[in-house]
Parts: C-alpha cells; sequence; structure tokens
C-alpha cells in the first residue's frame, strides 16, 4: 500500500511540473506542430529523468490544446543481484541499478535511462548468441547474464573505453553489428581490419 501512495505521490507531482512547463511554452488554444511536440517530449524526458528518477515514463497528450500525464515507473525487484528495473518494451530484458549508473555516466545521459536502453537493446539483441555473455550495439557492449529464462543486463561499456582487441571480438568479421560510422575508413589502406560479404552479389567467373 505503501508503494501506491509513493507512487500517486511522484505522479501528482510531475504533473504539476509538466503543466507548469506546458504553459511556459504554449497557449492554451494554439495548434502544436508535430516538430514542437517532439522538442517538448524531448525536454520533459530529460527534465523528469534528471528531477524525479531515470526509470519514468512520462506521456503527454497534446489533443484539444490539452494534456494528459501518464507516469508508469518501470517495475523493479530486489536480488541477490542488487535492485532490478524491467525493460518497458523487452518483456524478458531487465536491467540492474549498477547497469543504469554506468549507462548514465558513461553517455552522459540525465534522461530516462530505461527509455535510452531500451532504444540501444533493439540493436544489442541482434548479436545475441555471437558472444557469450555479451551483446554488441553500435555505441558500445553491454554485459548480461541469464536468470530464470530472464536477460539481466549487468553493465554498458561505451565504445570508446574498448580495447582494439575487443573491438575485433564484438565488431569485427562474422559479427552482425554495424560499427560506429567514426570507426569506418574510406581507403582500404587506413583499416585495422575489413568485414567481408558472405555471398558474392556476382556469381563467380566460370574458369577458362
Amino acid at each position: 500500500m505503501k508503494k501506491n501512495r509513493d507512487f500517486e505521490f511522484k505522479k501528482a507531482q510531475i504533473e504539476i511540473f509538466v503543466k507548469a512547463e506546458y504553459a511556459k511554452k504554449f497557449r492554451r488554444s494554439a495548434r502544436i506542430s508535430i516538430r514542437k511536440r517532439q522538442k517538448f517530449m524531448d525536454e520533459m524526458t530529460r527534465k523528469i529523468g534528471k528531477k524525479f528518477g531515470k526509470d519514468v515514463l512520462c506521456l503527454v497528450d497534446f489533443s484539444k490544446g490539452g494534456f494528459t500525464t501518464l507516469v508508469s515507473p518501470a517495475h523493479t525487484e530486489s536480488t541477490d543481484l542488487g535492485k532490478l528495473y524491467n525493460s518497458f518494451t523487452h518483456p524478458q530484458v531487465c536491467y540492474t541499478s549498477h547497469c543504469i549508473d554506468r549507462f548514465s555516466q558513461r553517455t552522459e545521459n540525465e534522461e530516462n535511462c530505461i527509455i535510452k536502453l531500451d532504444a540501444y537493446m533493439n540493436d544489442a539483441l541482434l548479436t545475441f548468441g555471437e558472444n557469450e555473455g555479451h551483446l554488441a550495439c553500435p555505441t558500445g557492449v553491454f554485459a548480461y547474464g541469464v536468470d530464470g529464462g530472464r536477460l539481466i543486463v549487468k553493465t554498458y561499456i561505451n565504445f570508446e573505453l574498448l580495447s582494439e582487441e575487443q573491438i575485433l571480438k564484438f565488431y569485427g568479421p562474422g559479427t552482425a553489428t554495424m560499427l560506429p560510422e567514426e570507426c569506418l575508413a574510406e581507403d582500404e589502406s587506413q583499416t585495422d581490419f575489413m568485414l567481408c560479404e558472405e555471398y558474392s552479389d556476382q556469381p563467380d567467373k566460370p574458369q577458362d
């Protein structure tokens, strides 16, 4: 019951905060463009994450010049691994509090970390099975474990912290992950390693 009261208190506080920010930005009867809505939501995600916590999902309804907020803190549980935060969009994925802290620090991200983590995880899950215990996305690598059918994401290491051996391991030949654009060379002579297509677009030329 205490948890519900805490949630209702936080929800009321966020609604007051969003209402005040909304009043600063828009006239009540004004039509609000998609671009302005996106900009406002980006600002709210950042400010709410910093002020109220990085496990809150806040949605704003701009219809008819008004709005309502829906606040949904991530479901959490205490385990031997510490506090686990459920993903908003991946039902079998949980993030440790350590992972959230490291992700926030290493991406200099004060926004809602779980929303951002879920976006990165869309790419990372495509590499499941390539390197046991690790998932790679274009910006870095996640360390994970599997417990009771759930994927527990333990930490995040951004690309700049990886050694040359780790880059080759996680992003070299045989992996499905795209390298960050800044790491792609225009000239073959500048490359540390080359990625090869498994199949050629053209059939092999017959031997004479």
